[in-house]
């Protein structure tokens, strides 16, 4: 028979709840949906990974996935954006879990990817300026002055 964590009684056999005071057992139950529940909220492992959407478009994601944590990017310190949207990148999924509701893992899969989207094409174009089109702008300037 297994006891529960609240109040310490004795619960009834596959039982989710305590008989006695209504907590959560918690013996190999796993809640359904914790989605939206601050730091108390289950991150499932397919949401964790990767975010291009909060990598790249920073405190746009952040409002719309509710993770206001995301404006720290305007901390004007040299390269602190840089090294901030990193962590959104990595940190994001689990953040919009825990931040906003959701109705499953297919929903919020399926509401990050155009994200997710959006923010490989902008990375994309980042590094095509960064790579082509600005040194094809400044070697001839520092070519023919």
């Amino acid at each position: 028979m297994p006891f529960c964590p609240n109040c310490g009684k004795e619960a009834g056999e596959g039982s989710t709840f305590c008989p006695h005071c209504g907590g959560r057992l918690g013996v190999g139950v796993a809640p359904d949906n914790t989605s939206g529940q601050g730091e108390s909220a289950i991150v499932p492992e397919e949401v964790k990974g990767w975010n291009w959407g909060a990598f790249a478009l920073t405190w746009i994601w952040g409002i719309f996935s509710q993770v206001w944590i995301a404006f720290l990017v305007f901390i004007p310190f040299p390269l602190f954006g840089l090294a901030w949207a990193i962590v959104l990148g990595v940190k994001g999924n689990e953040w919009a879990w825990r931040n906003k509701k959701w109705d499953n893992i297919e929903h919020f899969k399926s509401t990050q990817r155009p994200w997710n989207i959006a923010g490989i094409v902008l990375f994309a174009i980042s590094m095509v300026a960064l790579i082509v089109i600005i040194p094809a702008v400044l070697i001839p300037l520092f070519l023919f002055g």
